[in-house]
């Protein structure tokens, strides 16, 4: 098993935080539980007792770097369609980074960001989580 594999098997903790501006058509959990391989890791946070500002709607997932692909794809695909915006926050370790996903996000550009930051909290030193820039980066381009 090379590096890569492992890592792809490391579990990622993300939160997602939707704004909308209206009522969405399909709310984003449903729109993520239509692919079955993210029904038992991704769910509701439960309200009450979050994180201060986080409402109901933020959304709670645990899993394996491997498949942030599909969920960045998923996502950016819901946020395209509502014409909102999203905020996730991925944790891996002590390290946190924030990334921004509007209209025009491009959802290989926020695997690439995310996948940087992880890497990043990995291997701590030159290029380690300071570098990363404070949380609330834009993945906008």
């Amino acid at each position: 098993m090379t590096d890569s594999d492992a890592a792809a098997r490391l579990p990622v903790r993300l939160t997602i935080n939707p704004r909308q501006r209206q009522p969405p058509s399909v709310d984003l959990l449903t729109w993520i539980h239509r692919r079955p391989e993210y029904r038992p890791v991704v769910r509701p946070s439960g309200g009450g007792g979050g994180r201060p500002g986080f409402s109901d709607a933020v959304i709670i997932a645990v899993l394996a770097q491997g498949l942030l692909p599909g969920l960045f794809n998923l996502l950016q695909s819901w946020v395209d369609q509502q014409r909102t915006e999203a905020s996730i926050r991925i944790q891996t370790g002590d390290t946190e980074v924030e990334l921004q996903v509007s209209g025009r996000t491009d959802s290989a550009r926020l695997l690439a960001q995310a996948t940087e930051a992880l890497r990043a909290a990995r291997e701590p030193g030159p290029d380690g989580p300071s570098a990363l820039g404070s949380p609330g980066s834009d993945a906008a381009g």
